[in-house]
């Protein structure tokens, strides 16, 4: 099979298993945000934030490197395995022995018994870890696909029978616990291919991916500091049930990309790993992932900015009317966010963790101040102050990164995202047009999204053909064209 169509099969099985991981995740917001309150997901926020940079020491940084390195040893995978298993333990042990003070500092002391629990899924994904990653860089991503699927679909029923059972924000915790658990044991049972890690560490051996994993972990530190400064502070000076209010249309809007972008990238990563030698395959490779992404992505973006109240209305209920302004800022900022998602695949094909680190350490010193400053204005005024950073960081973006990694110039970058944003928004605004015509929010939405749909997919089979045959061609309506990646 060439690698065209290993591409092409890795889409297929990464789509079904991001819609149906996304499905659950969305039905499990609209049941527990019934069952549960505010406060509870404000709460989970900065328990996620803080484990989103615990998680960053326990993979030592090396999963990207194993995809990174073609050829690695028995004795390599091996210490690299307990590595992972040793670092997840000393981590989930330490936040467990730490979590009275996080509780003090944010005067919740919900918060210490709700980080020992969350902390225990860092070690039991670390059991399994190693093993997902030689799957996707070995391109099976049909194992890959049903192992993730069932192991949230485990993790979706285990949060709604405890939010059922009134466990309150334990549900959260449930869903994390349960479907790292489950995912586990499959991945043993059915991505492992009868690997087994012998008793077998040096570290001597793996101190080239430790070195690369060093780049990542301060990569990572830093761009999830940037990513959580708003929960973090804003956990503290607004409060659990504001803190809320503002993560969970943010999280809306995240899940958008989390959906759509890993089809993607998952794929496109070990892609542009195999094509790093061939400059101008891989630049070719990265801008059809632009397109591809930012065709799939921005259509259903600008439908939240059009339809904010209505969703918010189906989805949350009325108490979460107040997060309408903030899920349409959101949107925006999700919309712009996606654009340089892909590059994250480029600088680990071509193995440049440190420019990533240099691209984030700026950030650094920019996302903070400007994060605090919003806050004085509250919630929209942070929103409003990611948005911003989302604007300002585009010409940069391609500046420091794509320019330099692949070759591609900034009007054939821009032309990959022109197109698409401005037939999403032809669409979203005829939709809109059609949607008045009711004044229920769920015919509003249901007018809106199947008009919309036919409006952009007519639309861009006239003027985003590329994509359109790409489309085509993954559900199996077109013949694929193997010669060429």
């Amino acid at each position: 099979m060439s690698l065209r169509a290993k591409a092409f099969s890795g889409v297929r099985w990464t789509t079904l298993s991001s819609l149906g991981r996304t499905a659950l995740q969305f039905i499990q917001i609209v049941v527990l945000a019934r069952l549960l309150a505010p406060t509870d997901f404000g709460l989970m926020a900065v328990v996620m934030a803080i484990m989103a940079f615990v998680q960053m020491f326990a993979d030592m940084g090396v999963s990207n490197a194993i995809i990174h390195h073609q050829d690695i040893t028995e004795h390599q995978l091996s210490s690299l395995y307990w590595l992972n298993v040793g670092a997840s333990f000393c981590l989930a042990a330490a936040i467990t022995a730490l979590s009275p003070l996080a509780a003090t500092f944010y005067g919740r002391s919900e918060l210490a018994p709700l980080l020992s629990l969350a902390s225990l899924s860092l070690f039991i994904n670390s059991l399994g870890q190693q093993i997902r990653v030689v799957a996707q860089k070995e391109l099976r991503f049909s194992a890959l696909a049903k192992v993730e699927l069932a192991a949230a679909a485990f993790g979706f029923l285990a949060a709604i029978v405890v939010a059922l059972l009134g466990g309150g924000v334990y549900a959260l915790v449930a869903s994390g616990l349960g479907g790292a658990t489950l995912g586990v044991i499959l991945a043993w049972s059915f991505l492992a291919q009868g690997w087994r890690p012998r008793v077998y560490f040096r570290l001597s051996e793996i101190a080239e991916f430790i070195r690369f994993g060093a780049y990542m972990i301060g990569n990572d530190l830093i761009n999830t500091f940037n990513s959580q400064v708003d929960v973090l502070l804003g956990g503290r000076l607004l409060g659990a049930h504001a803190i809320g209010l503002y993560n969970v249309p943010k999280e809306l809007s995240l899940r958008v990309a989390r959906m759509i972008n890993p089809i993607i990238t998952q794929v496109s990563l070990p892609v542009m790993a195999k094509s790093q030698s061939d400059p101008d395959l891989l630049k070719r490779v990265y801008l059809q992932t632009m397109r591809m992404t930012a065709s799939v992505n921005f259509p259903i973006y600008i439908a939240v900015v059009a339809f904010a109240r209505d969703f918010v209305l189906l989805i949350l209920g009325d108490k979460w009317v107040g997060a309408v302004t903030l899920l349409q800022t959101f949107a925006l900022w999700g919309l712009l966010r996606s654009t340089g998602n892909p590059v994250g695949s480029l600088l680990m094909a071509k193995g440049r963790a440190d420019l990533s680190f240099k691209w984030n350490l700026v950030w650094l010193f920019i996302v903070p101040p400007v994060i605090w400053l919003g806050s004085q204005f509250g919630a929209r005024g942070m929103a409003g102050g990611l948005l911003g950073l989302g604007v300002v960081g585009y010409i940069p973006n391609w500046f420091f990164l794509v320019r330099p990694l692949c070759g591609a110039g900034l009007g054939e970058y821009t032309q990959q995202l022109a197109l698409p944003l401005l037939l999403s928004v032809l669409a979203g605004i005829l939709a809109s047009s059609a949607a008045d015509l009711s004044p229920s929010p769920i015919l509003r939405v249901a007018i809106g999204l199947v008009t919309g749909s036919l409006i952009y997919g007519v639309l861009s089979y006239r003027f985003n053909p590329t994509w359109f045959g790409a489309m085509a061609e993954l559900l199996g309506l077109r013949r694929s064209n193997v010669g060429s990646i």
